[in-house]
């Protein structure tokens, strides 16, 4: 204790303490409050010899004397702060509660130690601190080692405020943008190359940083120079984003640089830089990176030149990349083939963006063939590059036959993939692949380049573009068709012929190599070994050979049978492409295309109507889908199950009355096809192959029946016109089925009940009263001459259901006797349009005069023309008058049958009109084949003999029964005619 004051004396510690306390007092005063001249050596004297009492009186005084006018304030930074922090670690706990409490206390510690300082010059201030600033560049990666850390040392953000100062910029809080994580995020803050390279100072001291962004901030090729410089080494960092700045070709050797000295960077975008296509170096340490997985280098406008280096970097065996987006980047034709050929052997890119380029079919042809191998690609993006319908069927191709593709999703919008191009992508995905393809199909594409589309294989009509001249090594695409070719004949839908193959004796451009004696290997489909095989021999012939395969197909009708190789995952995903479209109307054009080659179980369409129900109108799904059905007995309960009767009236108005009306177990019919419609197109390939097999199965009975068909070629069409124009509809029809134009024909089918008889099976027939419940299941009415006219949209509406409620049924010729009495025979040719649905499922034949004698003699004359004499006449039931135009084969044969009949009856009279009496035609010069005239018309009465026996009639003309439709039928009713029937005649 002290004797004089009576205060307990301090320790040495203590004392020691206090002492630095008062000093820190003056230092804080004069941070708080600065001189206007420098503090005085009396000043600070005073001040020390106030604190050497030991009581620490004297405080308020020192503190009243040094305070003065201010004139400027001193600068407080955050470096400062935190010195102060580190100060306060070195005061007593008294000191802190007693005398520092207060805020303006504290402030004044700094200032003491620093006093100094007020008095350097301008000169002395710059030179300490580039003295400092060099001295932290040197020593940035060394930890402060005293105990004690020195006050000059700086960190990052400390540095940065300072550079601002020396820079006169106004500091940002920009290093306080780092996430937990470590990411620092700088974008959009329009930095600039002068602040930029400020920052890049205090960015070398920031340990761990993970990420950085820098999009968008102004930078040109001299500021990222300089923050690359600074962050090269950093081990830790594994992102950097350049993007939206200009690097330019005079930043990219910096960026090569960069890349060199960062071993763990994973993800680089620099995207929008302005790289153009001078940045070899840069492309070249990308390509040998050992961790780089993720490249942006979108909106660069890199080019051909750049494509091509892209092409080399990633064939590299060293490339890691597995994200790359190379979007719009005007990558042309050359470069898009170097990146598909890199493709080929690549093994590491995973996700590939090559949107917005408009590289052409060149390019998305060999990025297909990359396909056909590829093992790792799992995404791609080929939105808008101008690709066609042949690089889309090179794609369907490729993603369906490489079984080890990991290629889950491939985006294709904005491509004007045409009408052959779309069906052949959805058609892959409907066959299971299991690539989700998203895809953009605008109608009228087809009509708008024509020319193009035409060029374009289409699986479906394999003859189309025949014949063929197919260089297999250096056109991904004519190995495509190649393929398909003899896949079509694989399935019996086409037949080749005039196939060669010349091999390439060098590695000239095979377009070239055509030579005058260059020898061509003749080659043939063999249906043993299902595919090309060497001539005369049974050796397969493999198409991944160099050179040009010369091959010519010829179409053949389908078989009618189900779609075998859809699935139903494959067609859910087919509904999910079309439901992703943006508009009704582009939806319901994909979903034409989609069904333009199936033909469906009924649950299948029911997927269909189901799974885009509330997407599009359910009138619009049916129509699409309805020639989708092969078992024509589910059709009427289809309609009836989605469309109400109103609706089969819209859709009759909206799509034509053919749509509703077709079904492949009642045929039989006048139809006019659009087209340009691609429904009707369908219905077209329907009928060929209704008539293949109809037109088969007349001529294996052609002994049990006679050949009918108008043209004597057993085909069922009758009366075609294209365009107005008379033609014979044969199978070179369809080799390139026409895109436009009128196709107008009658058909009638040739199947019947007698036919099954033959098999072993029955021949069930409707009763009267389930007739009638089929009449009420279709809305019929009996109705009398006048019908409203607000109902007469209902009757057609019901005659065309008649069509499919009668399909694999049998009735009489009685039955339909009732059933035309629904149908007002003034009204647009109703009851012929009745007598045309049911005249397949008519059992008795023989009694079918019953029928068309209810019908008006116009509508009689139009039936014989549409159906034929052939397969409606009973031959024991003649009598009539006939206009025959002899130009067609079947008229010729009735008239030859009519002439048999007068041979055997000399009694029965054949009777030429005056017009054919005028030409000189003669019935007597007619009873040879040769001698019936093939052109112009011959006009006739037939008349029986009158009063002839029941049995005389049949035994005349029983000869004549073979030459009919239903001669069967015949043969088997009047098979046990006796004399009998002669007798019960007579009397």
């Amino acid at each position: 204790m002290d004797p004089k004051s009576g205060h307990e004396r301090m320790s040495d510690e203590d004392r020691v303490k206090h002492d630095f306390d008062q000093k820190l007092q003056v230092a804080e005063k004069m941070l708080r409050l600065p001189l206007t001249t420098p503090p005085t050596v009396q000043d600070m004297d005073e001040s020390n010899s106030d604190s050497d009492d030991g009581g620490g009186r004297g405080k308020t005084e020192s503190l009243t004397k040094m305070s003065s006018p201010t004139k400027a304030l001193v600068l407080k930074s955050l470096s400062t702060r935190k010195k102060l922090k580190t100060l306060a670690k070195y005061t007593s706990e008294t000191a802190k509660t007693e005398k520092y409490a207060n805020k303006t206390d504290m402030l004044a510690k700094w200032s003491k130690l620093q006093a100094s300082r007020g008095h350097e010059t301008h000169p002395e201030l710059a030179h300490r601190r580039a003295q400092q600033t060099s001295r932290r560049r040197n020593e940035r990666k060394h930890a402060a080692t005293s105990s004690f850390p020195g006050f000059n040392e700086l960190s990052p953000r400390s540095l940065y405020f300072e550079e601002c100062t020396a820079a006169n910029i106004l500091p940002e809080p920009l290093l306080s943008r780092i996430t937990a994580d470590r990411r620092l995020e700088l974008s959009h803050f329009g930095l600039g190359d002068t602040k930029a390279i400020v920052l890049s100072k205090s960015l070398a001291l920031m340990p761990d940083i993970q990420a950085l962004n820098l999009t968008a901030n102004r930078l040109t090729h001299a500021g990222i120079a300089t923050v690359v410089q600074h962050l090269s080494g950093r081990v830790e960092l594994h992102s950097l984003n350049l993007s939206e700045n200009e690097i330019g070709e005079a930043g990219c050797a910096s960026m090569a640089d960069f890349i060199f000295s960062a071993p763990n960077l994973t993800h680089l975008d620099l995207s929008q830089t302005k790289l153009v296509d001078s940045f070899e170096s840069l492309a070249n340490e990308i390509a040998i990176h050992p961790h780089l997985l993720s490249v942006n280098l979108t909106n660069n406008e890199i080019g051909d030149g750049g494509g091509q280096l892209l092409g080399a970097t990633l064939a590299a065996a060293t490339c890691t990349i597995q994200d790359l987006n190379l979007s719009w980047n005007q990558i042309c034709h050359s470069g898009a083939t170097a990146i598909g050929h890199a493709l080929q052997t690549n093994r590491s890119v995973q996700h590939l963006n090559l949107s917005m380029n408009r590289f052409g079919d060149d390019g998305g042809h060999q990025i297909a063939a990359a396909l056909l191998v590829n093992t790792t690609l799992r995404t791609m993006d080929l939105t808008r590059n101008n690709l066609t319908g042949s690089t889309a069927v090179t794609l369907s191709y490729a993603i369906e036959h490489n079984p080890k593709a990991k290629l889950y999703n491939m985006v294709l919008v904005d491509n004007p993939l045409g009408c052959t191009g779309t069906k052949a992508l959805l058609r892959s995905v409907a066959r299971g692949c299991r690539c989700n393809v998203r895809l953009s199909f605008y109608d009228g594409e087809d009509a708008n380049k024509a020319a193009t589309v035409r060029r374009v294989f289409d699986s479906s009509f394999p003859a189309a573009q025949s014949p063929y001249e197919l260089h297999l090594h250096t056109s991904p695409y004519d190995y495509v068709i190649a393929c398909e070719v003899v896949a079509a004949a694989v399935a019996r839908r086409c037949e080749l012929f005039d196939v060669s193959f010349e091999p390439a004796t060098d590695e000239v451009d095979l377009e070239h190599h055509a030579k005058k004696h260059a020898v061509q290997q003749p080659l043939e489909f063999s249906d043993q070994v299902q595919g090309l095989v060497e001539k005369g021999s049974t050796k397969l012939f493999h198409l991944r050979r160099r050179g040009i395969l010369r091959i010519s197909a010829r179409y053949v009708p389908w078989r009618i049978q189900l779609t075998n190789d859809v699935t139903p995952d494959g067609l859910r995903n087919v509904i999910k492409i079309i439901r992703d479209r943006i508009s009704t109307r582009e939806m319901c054009s994909m979903l034409e295309v989609a069904t333009t080659d199936l033909f469906l179980h009924i649950r299948d369409v029911d997927l269909f109507v189901n799974g885009l129900l509330g997407s599009i109108d359910v009138v619009d799904v049916v129509a699409r889908t309805l020639p989708c059905i092969v078992d024509g007995t589910q059709t009427l309960p289809f309609l009836l199950r989605h469309l109400s009767f109103s609706d089969q009236n819209r859709l009759m108005s909206s799509h034509g009355v053919q749509v509703l009306q077709f079904n492949p177990l009642n045929p039989t019919g006048k139809w006019t096809l659009d087209m340009c419609d691609r429904i009707h197109r369908k219905l077209a390939v329907w009928f060929s192959m209704i008539n293949r097999d109809e037109a088969a199965e007349s001529a294996r009975r052609v002994a049990y029946r006679g050949n009918t068909s108008q043209r004597g070629t057993y085909a069922n069409f009758r009366n075609e016109k294209f365009n107005g124009k008379a033609i014979e509809l044969t199978d070179r029809f369809f080799d390139g089925l026409p895109a436009k134009g009128i196709l107008e024909f009658d058909y009638v089918s040739t199947r019947r009940p007698e036919d099954n008889v033959e098999n072993g099976a029955p021949t069930p027939v409707l009763l009267e009263v389930e007739v009638n419940a089929l009449l009420q299941t279709i809305g019929a009415e009996l109705w009398s001459e006048y019908v409203p006219q607000h109902k007469r949209y209902d009757l057609k509406r019901q005659v065309v259901l008649l069509q499919h409620a009668l399909s694999g049924l049998y009735i009489t010729a009685e039955h339909v006797r009732m059933l035309m009495q629904y149908f007002p025979k003034s009204i647009d040719n109703l009851r012929l349009k009745a007598v045309f649905a049911a005249h397949r499922s008519i059992l008795d034949m023989e009694n079918f005069e019953g029928v068309y004698e209810k019908l008006l003699p116009g509508d009689r004359k139009a039936m014989f023309s549409a159906l034929g004499y052939m397969n409606t006449l009973n031959p024991l039931n003649v009598d009539m008058e006939y206009d025959l135009p002899m130009a067609d084969a079947d008229n010729r044969l009735l008239v030859r049958t009519l002439v048999d009949m007068i041979s055997n009856d000399p009694l029965d009279l054949i009777k030429l009109d005056d017009q054919s009496i005028k030409e000189g035609l003669s019935i007597y010069s007619m009873f040879s084949i040769a001698s019936i005239p093939t052109s112009g018309r011959l006009g006739l009465r037939y008349i029986t003999r009158p009063n002839k026996f029941s049995r005389e009639l049949i035994e005349s003309r029983q000869s004549t029964f073979h030459a009919f439709l239903f001669a069967g039928r015949l043969h088997e009713k009047y098979r046990g005619v006796d004399h009998a029937e002669e007798g019960a005649g007579a009397s």
